[in-house]
């Protein structure tokens, strides 16, 4: 596996995994571990996905939109539980204003993140640590 391979699985590892990354508006003692978990898979893949497609600049839209539709394509069930989920809007919610800032910035400043994003989805249908890591999410989403 190469050393890039290897930093993303990592960094998704991390982002996705984590469960000391986010802070929410939610009240934090009052949900379930699982259900802490649940929000988090699903805030993490939001931006990773949708919110990081609205941070893109115009001429990036329409290729991150292909990877996208391959992610669905490849893991539907669990892009269902993704968009279905109680967490949705609340994902969506607590990103808006970070997609409201980027957006004012240059395209050329906002590409390493959309090309990171491009780059984390792929790995997630491409690569056999990535397939596991949505494998593990899909298990703890259904939970």
């Amino acid at each position: 596996m190469k050393v890039a391979n290897i930093l993303q699985v990592l960094i998704l590892t991390i982002l996705f995994l984590n469960h000391g990354l986010e802070a929410g508006v939610l009240n934090m003692e009052r949900i379930s571990k699982v259900e802490k978990e649940k929000r988090h898979i699903v805030s993490r893949m939001y931006q990773a996905t949708y919110g990081m497609l609205q941070i893109c600049p115009d001429k990036e839209i329409d290729s991150f939109k292909k990877i996208i539709a391959k992610f669905e394509e490849t893991y539907p069930e669990f892009s269902k539980l993704l968009n279905e989920s109680e967490y949705h809007q609340y994902a969506v919610d607590n990103m808006a204003r970070d997609i409201a800032s980027e957006r004012k910035k240059s395209d050329k400043a906002r590409m390493p993140q959309c090309s990171f994003g491009k780059s984390m989805t792929k790995s997630l249908i491409d690569t056999d640590s990535g397939k596991k890591s949505v494998k593990d999410m899909l298990e703890k989403l259904q939970k």
